[in-house]
């Protein structure tokens, strides 16, 4: 609409997607929701389990050194799984089932870490829950991405996002409800599969896919990579070094547990842990919506950096900071804001950047690198805590490094000519 066809009050607000019910002011639909449902209770499944891994790993005689390989491997394999679950995107007419079999397989694998006995059977578990994950990644967020209008994308993230970490708040109390109750931890484990599969059926009968014609000569991998374009390919190194720096959070519940024996409401070290990282996950839950919004605002980019910037100063606050409650509970609270922050704008500026047609690839390549950067944190994380038990910061202070240096990288990329269209 041009500006002399506006009149005084008129709704400037986005339309809904091509495709979609109209009057859904640009991102809230039944997609959209039917996504943010399946986000919900997939991790109310996954954080469920957790929640109470280290426990786990615990009792069957592990420590961070097992803990970080375990978590490692899964984020390495998941990470492969999501390059191919991209590539597989833009070569399917139907990318909803692609999706909706990734968070049936994701909560098989992680109900069955309950029957673990054995260390490397979690690690098997948790490679095949993993693999599930990265399976549904790109097609669940090209799905999320055309079900939004282009100017409102940081919203539809956002509830996307906050619903999943919301989940993330429901998983974890679920836990400590069980627990209280005198559940094992690893029995625990099995009450996941109720959620998990929720979020199967939320994907499978509430989302609505909209037509995907397929190219007559599907692009060949090379091609469709090079086809998401500079611009993007220079966002993919800012996200690689920023990541090889934020590592799991798991790595934060166990720090807690070892360091802290019970002082602030007499609750015990892996009880407060736990509680911990409830609240960091309600921190990121509220977050998401009003970050997305501000992403729609400001601009995707200048959000990220803010949100990598901060990741490092809390990163290094917990290298710097004696381990007491006090400070561990501001350290989890900033942890869930930069979280936030990170998850829905990253998605919501690589939407804008990617052509239409490799679309899913570039998903898959985004989060095949986070997955990447993911393996190599826990993997400096955990591996230099094991060799120097005695110093845990110094991973925290390697981590602080590279997330400041993924900031002064993507700091250097170019704005995407859409976003400098909607600001």
């Amino acid at each position: 609409m041009s500006e002399a066809g506006a009149t005084a009050g008129e709704s400037t607000a986005p339309s809904a997607a091509p495709g979609l019910p109209p009057g859904t002011a640009g991102w809230l639909n039944r997609s959209t929701v039917g996504v943010s449902l399946a986000s919900l209770f997939s991790d109310i499944a996954h954080e469920l389990g957790t929640a109470v891994l280290p426990v786990v790993l615990l009792s069957l005689g592990a420590g961070a050194g097992v803990l970080g390989i375990i978590e490692g491997s899964a984020d390495g394999l998941s990470a492969i799984a999501k390059l191919w679950g991209g590539i597989k995107a833009d070569r399917v007419r139907r990318r909803k089932p692609l999706a909706a079999v990734g968070y049936l397989v994701t909560a098989v694998g992680t109900a069955a870490i309950g029957v673990c006995t054995q260390g490397w059977q979690v690690l098997l578990c948790r490679v095949f829950a993993w693999i599930g994950r990265g399976t549904r990644s790109a097609s669940r967020d090209v799905l999320m991405s055309e079900a939004a209008h282009p100017a409102a994308l940081g919203k539809a993230f956002g509830m996307e996002r906050a619903g999943d970490a919301a989940g993330a708040v429901i998983g974890p109390l679920l836990a400590l409800l069980l627990i209280s109750l005198g559940t094992e931890a690893r029995h625990v484990m099995r009450w996941s599969l109720v959620p998990g599969l929720l979020a199967f059926l939320c994907m499978s009968l509430l989302v609505v896919e909209r037509k995907h014609e397929l190219p007559e000569k599907p692009r060949t991998f090379r091609a469709s990579v090079a086809g998401t374009g500079r611009p993007f390919q220079r966002y993919l190194v800012g996200i690689l070094v920023f990541g090889s720096g934020d590592f799991s959070r798991t790595l934060l519940i166990l720090y807690a547990t070892q360091h802290v024996t019970g002082s602030l409401f007499t609750l015990g070290g892996a009880t407060l842990a736990i509680s911990l990282y409830v609240l960091h996950n309600a921190v990121s839950a509220l977050a998401a919506f009003p970050l997305g919004a501000l992403t729609d605002r400001v601009g995707r980019k200048p959000v990220i950096v803010g949100g990598y910037l901060f990741a490092a100063a809390t990163t290094l606050g917990f290298a710097l900071l004696p381990p007491v409650p006090i400070a561990l509970l501001a350290l989890f609270f900033c942890s869930g804001v930069y979280i936030a922050c990170e998850e829905v704008a990253e998605k919501a500026y690589a939407a804008e950047l990617l052509p239409k047609e490799v679309k899913g690839t570039g998903m898959g390549v985004l989060a095949a690198v986070n997955g990447v950067g993911d393996m190599v944190a826990s993997a400096i994380v955990g591996g230099l805590w094991w060799l120097l038990p005695e110093q845990p910061a110094l991973g925290f202070v390697v981590a602080a490094g590279l997330q400041l240096v993924g900031a002064l990288v993507l700091s250097t990329t170019s704005r995407p000519k859409v976003a400098q269209e909607h600001a």
